[in-house]
């Protein structure tokens, strides 16, 4: 998953969420425009709205430049319906 890009009409394939101690790792696997894409989050410390993954038209990946904490540099952005944002670490 590349920053900055968005994937438009995503149809879920995976998705996998791994606690590791007070945050998840979460390993999903989609198409967008005939292309196969795959990404892990790392440092999901609020499971809440990871559902809404596999509800996604469109997804991509904002880093946030001037994040003071020591936590949830990036964030994941979902729509379909509506708009939701998922915060976590590292991105791979």
């Amino acid at each position: 998953m590349k920053l900055g890009k968005i994937y438009k009409g995503v149809s879920v394939d995976e998705f996998h969420v791994k606690r590791e101690g007070g945050s998840f790792t979460v390993r999903f696997e989609f198409s967008s425009s005939n292309e196969s894409v795959r990404a892990t989050l790392f440092g999901v410390r609020d499971p809440e709205n990871l559902c809404e993954i596999l509800n996604a038209d469109r997804l991509w990946v904002e880093k946030e430049e001037n994040s003071q904490a020591g936590f949830g540099v990036y964030t994941l952005g979902v729509s379909h319906e509506y708009f939701t944002e998922i915060v976590f670490d590292a991105l791979s």
